[in-house]
């Protein structure tokens, strides 16, 4: 007796990683910026369904958004940090 082995090594099953990719857009966004990119990749060489392509683009495209937006917050942070020193309270009269 065998076993069904899928041709081209392509799953019967559809894979986790567009509907992480979109979770972890929300949670780590570089994470689910990158896990994106892998199911896209993965979608195209055959490896698993391309049922979910819609939700793998939507976790590439939110997590890079939200990476470079949390970029710009921490540049910013770190401006108001810088200016705030530069300006800050005289301690030399004490």
């Amino acid at each position: 007796m065998s076993e069904y082995t899928p041709q081209n090594n392509q799953s019967n099953a559809d894979s986790p990683l567009p509907v992480l990719a979109l979770v972890f857009a929300f949670v780590a966004p570089l994470v689910g910026a990158i896990l994106g990119h892998v199911a896209l990749s993965q979608m195209r060489q055959g490896k698993i369904s391309s049922t979910n392509i819609g939700l793998a683009k939507a976790g590439m495209i939110c997590g890079w958004v939200f990476t470079g937006l949390y970029a710009l917050l921490i540049v910013l942070y770190i401006v108001i940090i810088v200016y705030a020193v530069s300006n800050g309270y005289d301690y030399s009269d004490f």
